[in-house]
């Protein structure tokens, strides 16, 4: 990654300073591995929503002028900062930066994080060594940006990490609306939650081995996603559901929650960060931790019933202890 061209503004509506920088600022190379750090994210992390360059509303990303595309953007930020304090005061780095041979613009919202340091004061011709709390100190590039978006020129896509927050009285994801101006789009991460969560609803009223039956379908899911990238549906639900009752409740609730099971892509980085693993949990505060593909083998878990209410589950065909 190489960065042609960076602006950094200061936003902090709650004391109502805008400091917006009228020149472009020196990257020097740690500075710019901490920018690309934060940027590889954006590819890496299934909590990124996408959208077509063209959905852009508010904002005028293909401009030549990059400064006053900037200029534009902390302006569209710092209006709705002041009608939400849940948004929190930040640094703006905008950034125009070169990748895998594409162009690209980003906007990485750094929010202040409170944190300590010594201070060395002098009292009465006496050095007194004091730890002072500082609350305008950036993200460490090992942490995640909280929100933000890039702009792909090239590919005419846009990702963007947003937030929910309440604006007049209403729940929105503020950087889609308020600053982009798209229609809000899930992430691949609710998505594929989606429809595993849906998966279950419709198991658990029509399947008499539900929590097996959950896992199968899980399973299936990070399966295709692992082999393609994407789901195919058509197979997953043949696979998963006996009946075509079950069969056609499952298409039916995805479809009342709009959600195209077509739409899910991941790349090669995002299929690491895939969920892998079943949690059950009991009322004695008993947790097991199951791989997918263990939990949807019926032969290897065993849950009896017993008429005094309680639960008894057996593991089956664990192999050698490690």
């Amino acid at each position: 990654m190489r960065i042609t061209e960076a602006y950094l503004h200061v936003l902090d509506a709650n004391s109502d300073v805008k400091l917006l920088s009228e020149r472009h600022m020196h990257i020097d190379l740690e500075i710019e591995d901490y920018a690309s750090k934060h940027i590889e994210g954006f590819f890496e992390h299934l909590d990124i929503a996408t959208n077509e360059i063209d959905a852009i509303q508010k904002m005028n990303p293909l401009s030549d002028d990059f400064k006053e595309t900037t200029l534009n953007v902390a302006e569209l930020f710092f209006d709705v900062m002041k009608q939400c304090e849940e948004i929190k005061p930040c640094d703006l780095m905008c950034l125009k930066f070169e990748r895998e041979g594409a162009t690209l613009i980003g906007f990485l919202k750094l929010n202040f994080r409170t944190s300590f340091a010594h201070a060395v004061e002098l009292e009465d011709n006496l050095i007194v060594n004091k730890i002072i709390r500082q609350v305008t100190t950036l993200p460490y590039k090992t942490q995640k940006v909280e929100e933000g978006f890039l702009v792909d020129l090239t590919h005419r896509q846009v990702f963007i990490k947003d937030k929910t927050v309440t604006v007049d009285g209403r729940k929105t994801k503020y950087i889609s609306e308020y600053v982009l101006g798209v229609g809000h789009t899930l992430t691949p991460k609710r998505k594929i939650d989606l429809i595993a969560k849906t998966a279950q609803k419709v198991i658990e009223k029509y399947d008499d081995k539900p929590l097996i039956a959950t896992a199968k379908i899980k399973q299936m899911i990070t399966s295709h996603l692992d082999e393609s990238g994407g789901v195919n549906m058509e197979s997953i639900v043949a696979s998963c559901f006996d009946t075509e009752v079950a069969k056609d409740a499952y298409l039916s609730e995805l479809n009342d929650k709009g959600i195209d099971p077509d739409s899910i892509t991941i790349n090669e980085t995002q299929k690491k960060k895939l969920k892998r693993t079943q949690k059950i949990k009991t009322a004695s505060g008993v947790e097991i931790i199951l791989p997918f593909e263990y939990v949807s083998r019926s032969e290897n878990l065993e849950i009896v019933n017993h008429p005094d209410g309680s639960v008894s589950i057996q593991l089956k065909n664990l192999g050698e202890l490690l």
